[in-house]
């Protein structure tokens, strides 16, 4: 038998394996076989039957005889894990490997990166047999934004904070703020590591502070464990600190948006709401009067200027006006470039 068929039996033996159950009165060759073709490998019920005969010689497969179709499962008693990936996993893996290796930092992606291998390797080598492994040269996840790379993060980092998390600990630190790049030093309770796009974030408070702010992992030069205790604020969990849209660069108020939209943008919104209470009402014009529950926050101001022209803010008055200065001052940059 050549490497290549060689291997394809084992990949489908393996999947074989996986459908087998542990529990109950078990499944008939016919049932394997057609949850087999689900899974890309098209071979007969034939090809099965002697598949469950050679693997019960060496895995704790039984067949209940005494039915007029045999039933095949695992033995009592015995809970299997057999190592490996599916195809669908690999399938999943190398779908999603060029998404994650947008938005992570290389130290995050080294622990998945002999499984980015794996599935790779299983897909190639079960192409010319397999339907199912051809999927994943026809499948493919791109951005909604702009590509970024993610900023270099050193492995110590990254060690030190889920070392503190997992011990309740304090860190030691010392960052550089963005908006005045002045190095500082903290004393930081870590309260979470959140990863939004491109953008890793440690989730603390300072001291003995209450307020709970978002620090950039990469701007730490430093980040030390202590063995001071963890002081989490009273009540905190990271699904309420989130569900607050502080993510969102929110003040954690909400507002209900009011807008005219044109209808390119109120087709998309039609498609992809705002929020769950979002409406949208046709006008005279062809334009749509867009109503919707949102999280006030930089992250909205950022969509609504993105939107330019196919968007005018109508109410609150401070967000309208905030959005109408932000244009302005754009415009005049322009007009001032042009200015001989």
């Amino acid at each position: 038998m050549s490497a290549a068929k060689s291997h394809v039996t084992l990949s489908r033996q393996w999947e074989l394996l996986n459908l087998l159950p542990n529990r109950g009165l078990g499944k008939t060759a016919a049932e394997l076989k057609s949850l087999l073709d689900d899974q890309g490998f098209k071979v007969s019920k034939r090809t099965v039957e002697r598949d469950l005969n050679d693997l019960s010689m060496v895995f704790p497969i039984v067949s209940d005889e005494s039915k007029t179709a045999h039933l095949w499962r695992w033995m009592d008693n015995k809970d299997i894990q057999l190592p490996g990936i599916s195809v669908a996993e690999a399938m999943m893996l190398q779908l999603v490997e060029g998404t994650l290796k947008s938005i992570l930092p290389q130290v995050m992606l080294q622990s998945l990166n002999s499984r980015f291998s794996q599935a790779k390797n299983k897909l190639q080598a079960l192409e010319d047999s397999n339907s199912n492994s051809r999927l994943a040269d026809k499948i493919a996840v791109v951005s909604p934004a702009l590509p970024m790379l993610p900023p270099a993060t050193s492995p110590v980092l990254y060690e030190a904070v889920q070392q503190a998390l997992s011990d309740n600990k304090q860190l030691s630190a010392t960052y550089t703020a963005l908006y005045d790049q002045q190095q500082k030093q903290y004393l930081l309770n870590p309260l979470g590591l959140v990863q939004r796009g491109h953008i890793t974030y440690l989730i603390a408070t300072v001291g003995s502070y209450q307020d709970v702010r978002l620090f950039a992992l990469h701007r730490f030069t430093l980040l030390a464990l202590t063995e001071h205790p963890l002081q989490s604020p009273e009540g905190f969990t990271l699904e309420g600190y989130l569900q607050s849209g502080a993510l969102q660069f929110a003040n954690g108020q909400q507002i209900v948006l009011q807008a005219k939209v044109n209808p390119y943008l109120s087709q998309l919104l039609q498609e992809a709401p705002l929020a769950k209470d979002m409406q949208l009402s046709p006008e005279a014009d062809g334009w749509h009067h867009l109503t919707a529950t949102v999280h006030d926050g930089w992250q909205l101001k950022w969509w609504l200027l993105s939107h330019g022209n196919s968007i005018q803010v109508l109410a609150p008055t401070a967000l309208r006006l905030a959005v109408i200065n932000s244009l302005q001052d754009a415009l005049a940059q322009y007009q001032q470039a042009e200015t001989p």
